[in-house]
């Protein structure tokens, strides 16, 4: 009997240890569990500090940006308000266009309103110049020049002008020949007059008869400059023309 009660008490014994050890395996996995949300708050939180962070430097990156790229704009566009420098003294490109007004502000204001005068008279009587004429202009003084042993870059060089400068003026020229030349005429009698009038001039003989063409020319380029003077001082009278600066 007492080796029985022994047995017994061995048994009951045992029955705690198994619930120690079951216990201890399910405190383990609370720990695990309780670390890994652990761990995920810590990384939410360290995502939410950088994006707070990010979104409280948004402001001076931009600023930082936008300052670079005026910089770079200002370097690359420097000649718009720089044209030169004189001993690393910059010289304004606002300084150069006063001294050029004082020098001939009036004469190009003048020049810029009669241009725009012949523009809208032209616009007004549905006038226009085709680039074709405008070529066809281009190859008679390209010619011309070429007899005199010139090309149109080098005399473009000397007088400060650019091709598509010089197609500009022959445009205007051709819309005011268009509006005012087609009144003028010149007869037979107008050639005879000059001949008879300038008949010493020709060297001994040469045949007038052939320099009839050029001579009636030459009248009706001169006539046409009267009549396109007198047409502009009568466009720039009909005008309303305000003048805010004076030269």
């Amino acid at each position: 009997m007492p080796t029985k009660k022994k047995t017994t008490t061995t048994r009951k014994s045992a029955t705690p240890a198994r619930s120690v050890r079951s216990t201890k395996t399910v405190s383990a996995e609370e720990i695990v569990e309780k670390k890994s949300e652990s761990s995920q708050a810590s990384t939410a939180a360290r995502s939410q500090n950088f994006a707070q962070s990010v979104k409280e430097n948004k402001l001076p990156v931009a600023l930082l940006i936008g300052a670079l790229l005026i910089g770079g704009l200002l370097y690359y566009f420097r000649s718009l308000f720089v044209v030169a420098t004189v001993n690393g003294e910059p010289i304004s490109r606002i300084s150069m266009v006063q001294e050029l007004e004082k020098q001939g502000g009036k004469q190009a204001l003048n020049s810029i309103v009669t241009k725009t005068l012949v523009q809208q008279e032209a616009r007004k009587q549905n006038v226009t110049v085709s680039q074709d004429e405008i070529n066809a202009e281009l190859k008679k003084i390209e010619d011309n020049l070429k007899k005199q042993g010139q090309n149109l870059e080098q005399v473009l060089q000397i007088q400060g002008l650019t091709k598509s400068g010089l197609e500009e003026q022959i445009r205007l020229q051709k819309l005011v020949e268009k509006m005012v030349g087609k009144e003028v005429k010149i007869t037979d009698k107008e050639i005879d007059d000059y001949i008879e009038k300038n008949k010493a001039s020709y060297p001994e003989g040469t045949d007038l008869k052939k320099e009839r063409p050029t001579i009636s020319e030459q009248l009706k380029q001169q006539k046409l400059s009267e009549k396109i003077q007198s047409w502009l001082e009568k466009l720039q009278k009909d005008a309303k023309i305000d003048y805010l600066v004076n030269y």
